[in-house]
């Protein structure tokens, strides 16, 4: 990743802001969301370099690791997360560091998406919405697809498909 791309993918993640008032400065000092993505974009862009970046990711690692704690989401630094990443609600969100995330993905409050037997990793597509306390294990959700609150999805989503239950079945299929 060049630090070019690591800025795109930032401003990504500002431009899905409900901006009102605030520069990006602003929302990094108070926007939860804004600020896991923030740090998690410049800590994997660190992390992927060597020399001098691994002593800047030695300071950029325990402001990364605070915002982890405070808002409870684990995203694990290099984990593939495509530009325009949201938290609208956090706490308890945890992430296979295997995953692959696609553009423009909302993830609620409660999710976890994880690996299927240690091996199978999780594939979300672009424009997914994830709404709270949804599961998803090894499975690969299709682009506009949407996952209802409480589901459990164990194989995959069709793009563009709407997604209920235990074990999720499609409710409806645009």
């Amino acid at each position: 990743m060049t630090w070019k791309e690591c800025l795109e993918l930032i401003d990504a993640d500002y431009a899905r802001l409900n901006k009102r008032r605030f520069g990006k400065f602003g929302y990094l000092i108070t926007n939860h969301s804004f600020k896991i993505t923030f740090w998690f974009r410049i800590g994997s862009y660190l992390r992927s370099k060597s020399g001098f970046y691994k002593l800047l990711l030695a300071i950029v690692w325990p402001i990364y690791k605070h915002y982890e704690y405070k808002t409870g989401i684990q995203l694990p630094l290099g984990v593939s997360v495509g530009g325009g990443l949201k938290f609208p609600h956090f706490g308890t969100i945890i992430i296979s560091y295997l995953a692959t995330i696609g553009k423009n993905c909302t993830i609620y409050q409660g999710c976890t998406i994880g690996q299927k037997d240690g091996r199978t990793p999780p594939r979300i597509g672009n424009n997914v919405t994830l709404y709270s306390g949804a599961i998803v294990i090894g499975s690969t959700i299709g682009d506009d697809a949407v996952v209802g609150a409480g589901s459990v999805v164990c194989k995959d989503v069709e793009a563009g498909s709407v997604v209920a239950g235990v074990p999720a079945k499609v409710v409806l299929h645009n």
